[in-house]
């Protein structure tokens, strides 16, 4: 696992350099930031996140911190409560990317994630897990202003140190009038074996299963309210993964 300290040290340093760079654009006649700080926060009535529910159906407040540089490097913090039964009731997140604008319609990602838990119960296997991902993205197909994402996950030992878990994902925005767009998302997820899957959604019947979101969201000035339908063939007899709908409310800074 990638030492937790690194990567804060990377974030801090990436947070303490901006002032130094606008300083050296500035006396080059050049206006440009190197570096931009932007983040969110969010009101939901639930935390939903592939398949499952992480606050048991209640909502939640979810707050993201990221800084993006102009070569396509980025890094970014998020945090939210939960209910996971695992003796924490907050999660940590650290990303770590890059993208790479192939042209004008095509942009490639690359991220690491690292899913933290603290204070958990340390008497359970490590709750804490890695995922790396690489996301292709496209826009102009139909409309100037669509999006077509692909992407796939790969987290070498997943949470309760369950092996290997793969997701491919596939997802889709339209925009239906201004600041008004639809969107959907499927995907697929399988793990290291029937074991592994009995572990994390209590049945060993299966190694994978699916989900799919299907929303509308509407962006207002700095402010974007979402609403979607999800759905995923986890468990039918797990209350975690039943079928929900959504609301959010994101502010943007």
């Amino acid at each position: 696992m990638i030492n937790k300290k690194w990567i804060l040290a990377v974030i801090a340093s990436m947070l303490i350099s901006p002032v130094n760079a606008k300083s050296t654009d500035h006396d080059q006649g050049n206006n440009k930031d190197i570096f931009l700080v932007s983040g969110s926060l969010a009101f939901l009535t639930e935390y939903y996140w592939r398949g499952t529910t992480q606050t048991k159906g209640k909502p939640a407040v979810q707050g993201i911190l990221r800084l993006d540089h102009d070569s396509g490097f980025y890094t970014q913090l998020f945090a939210s409560n939960i209910q996971l039964d695992i003796g924490s009731s907050l999660e940590l997140d650290y990303y770590i990317g890059y993208n790479y604008q192939i042209n004008n319609d095509l942009k490639l990602n690359l991220q690491y994630l690292d899913v933290n838990y603290p204070d958990e119960d340390k008497t359970l296997p490590r709750v804490d897990f890695e995922e790396y991902s690489i996301g292709l993205m496209t826009s102009n197909l139909l409309n100037a202003q669509d999006e077509l994402n692909l992407s796939f996950y790969y987290t070498p030992d997943y949470t309760f140190e369950t092996g290997k878990m793969l997701r491919y994902e596939a997802g889709y925005r339209y925009p239906v009038a201004d600041q008004w767009n639809i969107y959907t998302q499927v995907a697929y997820n399988q793990f290291a074996n029937k074991n592994a899957y009995a572990v994390l959604w209590g049945t060993d019947e299966k190694n994978h299963f699916y989900d799919y979101k299907i929303g509308l969201d509407f962006n207002y000035q700095d402010f974007i309210f979402d609403l979607y339908y999800a759905n995923a063939n986890v468990n039918k007899d797990l209350s975690s993964a039943d079928k929900t709908v959504v609301f959010s409310l994101t502010k943007l800074f």
